[in-house]
């Protein structure tokens, strides 16, 4: 796959969303960044998840539809 993105004067660039599926990156990936036989090259950091991927994994599978809307926030804000 072929495709172009443009840098912005703040150095931002958009991943296309076919890529992002391919390299499983989704909000709040972290990137780890590399220059590789004069190539720019980008992988996700698969051990490490940030606060809100933490927060809903230590949570997932808790509330199993017996428990309101309003008593689940309650029980997942810190």
């Amino acid at each position: 796959m072929k495709t172009e993105t443009r840098v912005t004067s703040k150095g931002q660039t958009t991943i296309p969303g076919e890529l992002r599926k391919q390299a499983g990156i989704s909000e709040g990936t972290i990137l780890t960044w590399q220059i590789r036989n004069n190539a720019l090259v980008a992988r996700p950091l698969k051990d490490k998840s940030n606060a809100m991927q933490q927060h809903i994994r230590a949570r997932a599978g808790t509330w199993r539809g017996k428990l309101s809307g309003v008593e689940l926030l309650k029980r997942t804000r810190p």
